[in-house]
């Protein structure tokens, strides 16, 4: 088993991994940096905790059967695309990843309420593993967050908060003082849970040649890009594939961090509320992983978000508009040549469509 502590990555201050801390003292975000770490998967398990013998040590798992999703491939625009269906996960996100690897932690140092503000899947993931672990959950979100998703926050038991807005729910949740505040934009167990994602797709194809990723607050792109890193690290695999994120004209804070400005937006309108993140935490971190590995962020518009989730729905894959992102991008990547032909690209598609029924069925012009 790797040893771990708990990273500053402002001040570079250390904590360990039994201590209740969520942010450092001086305010940065937290990560787990390990030493000994070893690529060793368990041949008699599946899924995330396949690599329990990588991932930091966290006690006995709280497991609901997530990960070892499908990887269907596709041709699109010339590429080979590999969509890592992720909304077949437990609650119907890739969020399952990171919630199964932080609720284990947060049970095994004693944590009994969980505190989180989400826009709904993350609080519909972090409220089922809770449950699950027999902890006690909040969860605060937007009254105007999708129905669907509210509805499945309460139907695992949490007591669900509404607040004004993103950023209300998310400033109460942290200053709540009944419970361990777990949100999944700072929470670094949750990270360690979406690199699992990377490992998933290695065992099966190797490493992509690019990885398209929708970006919100930045932990699957994140998550990826450690995933992948250790593997190069660990001389598994070669070269870094080249991570393009993905964000909505109607919220681009990473395009404005990687080039300088803000991008000329035609629409306000959140069609993807799932990557509607206006001030993450991880903002610089995510740049950086964008700018190492050689790619770069793509801005897509509602337009075309509406196209691709009709286009995908073709396909045979109903997912919600924050994972139809990843098809326009490939083809703004392909027009400007940096998708060249027969280039192998992973694109997880991380939520799915039946938690925005409504939506999605006035996009498509279904109702």
């Amino acid at each position: 088993m790797p040893w771990c502590v708990l990273k500053c990555s402002n001040c570079g201050r250390l904590y360990g991994l039994g201590e209740r801390v969520w942010r450092c003292s001086c305010g940065g975000v937290l990560d787990v940096v390990c030493e000994g770490r070893v690529f060793d998967p368990d041949p008699g398990r599946r899924g995330v905790w396949r690599y329990w013998r990588t991932l930091p040590p966290v006690g006995a798992p709280v497991s609901l059967g997530e990960g070892g999703t499908p990887l269907v491939e596709r041709e699109y625009r010339g590429v080979r695309a590999l969509f890592k269906l992720e909304y077949l996960n437990p609650t119907g996100s890739f969020k399952d990843r990171g919630s199964t690897v932080a609720i284990s932690h947060l049970k095994e140092v004693g944590v009994d309420t969980v505190v989180v503000d989400s826009s709904g899947n993350a609080g519909a993931s972090m409220a089922a593993y809770a449950s699950a672990a027999g902890l006690r959950c909040r969860v605060y979100a937007p009254r105007g967050a999708p129905l669907y998703k509210k509805l499945q926050i309460a139907a695992y038991g949490a007591e669900l908060v509404e607040a004004e807005s993103r950023e209300a729910a998310s400033l109460v949740a942290q200053s709540c003082e009944q419970g361990f505040y777990a949100g999944h934009l700072w929470n670094p167990f949750f990270i360690e849970g979406c690199m699992t994602l990377a490992f998933e797709v290695f065992e099966e194809q190797g490493v992509p040649d690019a990885v398209v990723v929708p970006v919100g607050s930045g932990t699957l792109l994140l998550g990826v890009y450690k995933g992948f890193r250790l593997l190069a690290e660990a001389g598994l695999a070669g070269n870094l594939p080249r991570i393009y994120a993905v964000q909505a004209e109607s919220n681009a804070p990473l395009y404005r961090e990687v080039h300088g400005r803000e991008y000329p937006a035609l629409s306000r309108e959140i069609l993807a509320d799932g990557i509607a993140v206006p001030d993450p935490p991880r903002l610089r971190q995510v740049a950086s992983a964008v700018r190492e590995s050689g790619g770069d962020v793509v801005v897509v518009t509602n337009e075309e978000i509406r196209g691709a989730l009709k286009a995908l729905a073709k396909m045979g894959f109903l997912v919600e508009p924050t994972s139809a992102v990843v098809l326009p991008a490939m083809e703004k990547l392909r027009a400007q040549g940096l998708l060249e032909a027969g280039e192998r690209v992973l694109a997880p598609l991380t939520g799915s469509g039946l938690k925005a029924a409504e939506k999605i069925a006035r996009l498509l012009e279904l109702a």
